[in-house]
């Protein structure tokens, strides 16, 4: 693309498509397959009915960061909301990441922390995960050691394998980082494990939740940072004074007052991704990768037959081009209908030779 108006360096970047296609089954966005329930409708009707729409949103999204840090254990100075975690991770590399510094980045990972990179005038570096997408922190710290960035960001559990690093090795890396330290824990509920506890203690850590996944809100675009003070005054500075709306803020506020359901649903998709690991192990053909996530990653040296086959009857998966993640795809845990829909296919696909 060549523009005379973008910026040169921003003219090879690679835009994140969404396919707007409809299909039968879709399994490739890493969602909830779980809607709410008529009851916490009822009481978004009541917030809806109770807005204020002549009215700018509360700049702070005070109530809903309130009740979200009571959530994840935190005082609420320690929070700041945004329009998705895609909004958040913008602003912490407009505050924190110069012209030409650089940013360290798993491979694979998720895609929009190189793109807010290099929109932001940054450099990704990446670091390479080994074959089974296991990550050597010891190896990371030496990259980072090696090219002095200005921050590291990882997803852990990843986006896409569902790989974990544990917490012991997380703490460390933060302790040895002389960087900032960013972890995207988007699918912590389906895990467990986070190091919101120790916000307070280092001055380099920044932590990113979302109500995207396991709250089953992804329509609403509400994400949490979580931080120590000073780093979070520094954040505010150049956040947009009304950058959630107040259908968000009150929606998040339904769910976060009604916290018991975001249990439930981890619960839910937790037994269903069993469940699915459990039929999808039936297919020798295929390699699995260990997930902590709502998702399972897969590697088929036919991957790109399987997921015509998919396609053909309407189901909807994540497939990768190629690199790391050649001949791999990423479904997302449905419903038990869902998943034997597709179990049903890919079997079919198999018996036919899996052609």
């Amino acid at each position: 693309m060549s523009s005379k108006y973008l910026r040169r360096e921003l003219q090879d970047l690679k835009p994140y498509i969404v396919d707007r296609a409809s299909y039968k089954i879709r399994l490739d966005a890493n969602e909830s397959f779980i809607k709410p329930e008529k009851y916490l409708l009822d009481e978004m009707k009541e917030a809806v009915n109770s807005a204020l729409f002549n009215r700018y949103p509360d700049a702070d999204s005070e109530r809903v960061c309130t009740l979200y840090a009571n959530y994840a254990g935190i005082s609420s100075g320690n929070i700041m909301a945004g329009n998705g975690s895609d909004e958040l991770i913008q602003i912490i590399v407009n505050t924190i990441v110069e012209q030409r510094e650089k940013v360290v980045i798993l491979n694979p990972d998720f895609s929009m922390y190189s793109f807010y990179t290099e929109v932001g005038g940054g450099l990704p570096i990446f670091v390479e995960s080994d074959e089974e997408f296991q990550v050597d922190v010891h190896k990371l710290l030496e990259k980072i050691k090696e090219v002095n960035p200005k921050m590291v960001i990882l997803s852990n559990p990843n986006n896409p394998t569902g790989g974990i690093i544990e917490r012991e090795k997380l703490i460390t890396l933060v302790e040895e980082s002389s960087c900032l330290v960013v972890i995207d824990e988007a699918y912590y509920e389906f895990y467990g494990e986070s190091l919101v506890d120790v916000v307070n203690k280092y001055d380099n850590l920044i932590i990113l939740r979302t109500c995207s996944k396991a709250a089953g809100m992804a329509a609403i675009r509400l994400g949490f940072l979580i931080t120590n003070v000073e780093l979070l005054k520094e954040l505010k500075s150049i956040k947009p004074p009304f950058n959630v709306n107040s259908i968000s803020q009150s929606f998040g506020e339904v769910i976060l007052k009604n916290r018991e359901i975001i249990s439930l649903n981890s619960y839910e998709i937790i037994k269903e991704r069993e469940l699915l690991l459990k039929e999808l192990r039936k297919f020798k053909e295929l390699k699995l990768f260990k997930t902590k996530a709502n998702f399972v990653l897969l590697s088929y040296k036919k991957a790109k037959a399987l997921n015509s086959e998919l396609l053909e009857k309407g189901i909807k998966i994540r497939s990768f081009g190629g690199g790391r993640l050649k001949n791999c795809l990423r479904i997302t845990i449905g419903s038990k209908a869902e998943n034997k829909v597709l179990v049903d296919v890919m079997d079919n696909f198999f018996i036919k030779g899996g052609n």
